[in-house]
């Protein structure tokens, strides 16, 4: 590692370089504007983005941190940590982790001191630079960069250079590539801009330049205070701005333990070769095809390295159980195939997970009830635990941390039902029948989960046929064979994984055909008015998932219908595809309301 650490001089260093030179008047040409306005634009840009890592600073900033994550143990796994510092003595490594919290950077911070790694030059968003922490992050090696750089070339333009810079000097990076922290739970789509630039500063440093490391980064926490607040913005709520203000207040909600936060390393991966893959697999050099190729790689690998932690099982097993509460031998009759589903697949665990037996499902239970996601009812002969009414989406959200561990299972059950109900009565292809439903169900999902390719994704529903019944796809299975098969099962996750989404999505659906279709699409109205709607039906039990009543997962339907060309404007067809679309996730609707209909009656 060069001196980079400690050198103030980063900006006439790259001012210096032939790749400046090169950029500026590139930049000339496509502005027409003065090489010494763009000078000026460009040296003010690379000022503001730039930092350093002094000894001292980053002394109080770590102090700093400790005292946030106080809440915390940090649990690590050390084993991946090994690899990484071996391989940082020789590359850049670029940290890419999941982004579930505003704590993540100084528990990855921590998770990785005192293992022989450097710190970590983190990008994170300028709405962040507080004065007078903001001074003392830039010295602490923050980054803060502009969240849209729309009509201004000059900015990425300097963004590249610099993270070029980085690399050429072996510093390790890190941001968070989801954009802003989950509202769901579950991980987000990555936004590409950041690995954009990196890819583009890469290339730019040559064929010859040392390779740079992905490093896909799991954190979880066993409880988390923000995810109040991110459930009442996700509801239709507002997000408080951040301040000096908000900061204090949000310093203070960490008095309280709150169990702890895993970290979790992926199998890192060269980004010369992961572009290499990606262009294979693309069949194209086109680098708007290629990244999110290796965008999705790392998502998959950051899901992968996800542990499952008590609360995400025990909100799994309460959620969406007609509202009714349960005992504790009700709860563990619900979690034990469950549990025993996600040891046969040797899913990763948390040290903690202890839900076969009584005593450890007490203590889970006991955590969420302290935290008031669970409510506990002791005053008749037995103790009954619940979801709080008014935590739902809170609830939700610890589970949806794990739901991607189970969404082939979940697909097929649904693709099953539907297969079974194509036509009761006719010498149906029913192993045919359900790949075609299910492939349908992976589309209307592609904007919420990572999906494997076709062909992984055939061998996954191949394997979750044979834990169902083994031998069931060789045999000549009738429709009503089909649904015998699901009402005797003593494990059905559909529901529980899909049933939101779907449901959240069949209102943005139904909403999208009161529209006229020759009109401009009011899309933030569209959204409003479904966020409404989904409330009214909740109240009125024709919604199971209060978690439906979700901005990201109405977002989500919207981006799909953008997908399929159903935002207009149009005509007759257009009108016609609507409600295609509609029928489509109503009649997915309907096929969960049967899977449920069998969970709660085994």
């Amino acid at each position: 590692m060069s001196d980079v650490d400690h050198e103030r001089r980063a900006v006439e260093l790259v001012i210096g370089s032939q790749q400046y030179a090169e950029a500026l008047a590139g930049l000339v040409e496509r502005t027409e504007r003065s090489e010494a306005d763009l000078r000026s634009d460009s040296q003010a840009a690379l000022t503001e983005m730039s930092a350093y890592v002094d000894e001292a600073a980053s002394r109080v900033w770590d102090r700093m941190g400790r005292w946030l994550t106080r809440s915390y143990e940090v649990d690590v796994d050390t084993s991946g940590l090994t690899e990484l510092v071996e391989l940082g003595r020789r590359h850049s490594l670029v940290f890419l982790p999941n982004h579930r919290s505003y704590l993540d950077p100084l528990v990855l911070r921590a998770a990785t001191a005192g293992h022989g790694l450097p710190s970590n030059y983190t990008l994170g968003g300028i709405n962040l630079a507080m004065w007078p922490l903001s001074e003392l992050g830039k010295r602490s090696g923050l980054i803060f960069i502009r969240r849209s750089t729309r009509d201004d070339p000059v900015y990425p333009a300097m963004l590249r250079l610099y993270l070029g810079f980085l690399l050429r000097q072996h510093a390790n990076l890190e941001w968070y590539f989801e954009g802003g922290r989950t509202r769901t739970g579950k991980l987000r789509p990555p936004r590409m801009g950041v690995l954009r630039y990196l890819v583009d500063a890469f290339r730019a440093n040559g064929e010859d330049a040392d390779d740079a490391y992905l490093v896909p980064v799991s954190i979880v926490y066993d409880q988390q205070h923000e995810v109040s607040a991110l459930s009442r913005e996700e509801s239709g709520g507002s997000k408080a701005p951040e301040s000096l203000t908000w900061l204090y207040r949000f310093a203070r909600a960490q008095g309280r333990r709150r169990g702890r936060v895993h970290v979790r390393f992926g199998p890192p991966l060269s980004l010369r070769e992961a572009l290499t893959d990606a262009g294979s697999r693309a069949e194209t050099d086109d680098l708007t095809e290629v990244v999110p190729r290796v965008a999705f790689e790392v998502a998959h690998r950051i899901n992968a390295a996800t542990p499952i932690t008590p609360a995400a099982l025990v909100t799994f097993g309460l959620l969406d159980n007609d509202g009714r509460a349960m005992t504790l031998a009700e709860t563990l009759a619900v979690l034990e195939p469950l549990v025993a589903y996600v040891r046969r697949r040797r899913l990763p665990l948390t040290a903690d997970v202890d839900l076969g037996r009584p005593e450890g499902l007490r203590r889970a239970l006991a955590t969420l009830v302290r935290e008031g996601v669970v409510v506990e009812y002791a005053g008749g002969l037995e103790p009954v635990y619940a979801i709080a009414p008014d935590r739902q989406h809170e609830a939700a959200f610890y589970r949806n941390t794990v739901t991607h561990y189970f969404i082939d299972r979940a697909i097929l059950e649904v693709a099953l039902v539907q297969a079974a109900e194509e036509d009761p009565a006719s010498d149906v292809d029913v192993v045919a029948a359900t790949w075609t439903r299910a492939l349908a169900l992976r589309d209307l999902l592609k904007y919420e989960f990572f999906f494997a390719t076709k062909g992984e994704f055939d061998t996954h529903l191949r394997y979750e046929t044979e834990l169902v019944r083994p031998g069931w796809a060789e045999e000549s299975a009738t429709p009503s064979e089909v649904t015998e098969l699901l009402a005797g099962s003593h494990l059905l996750l559909a529901h529980r994984v899909i049933g939101p989404f779907l449901e959240a999505y069949s209102v943005v659906a139904d909403r999208l055909v009161t529209r006229e279709p020759a009109a401009p699409l009011d899309s933030d109205g569209l959204i409003a008015e479904s966020l409404g709607v989904a409330h009214q039906r909740w109240l009125q039990q024709d919604l199971h998932s209060p978690e439906s009543i979700s901005k990201d997962l109405m977002g989500g339907a919207l981006k799909l219908a953008g997908n399929r060309g159903l935002l207009g404007p149009g005509g007759d067809e257009l009108r016609r595809s609507r409600q295609d679309f509609a029928d489509e996730l109503g009649a997915a609707v309907a096929a969960i309301a049967v899977v449920r209909s069998c969970a709660l009656t085994t």
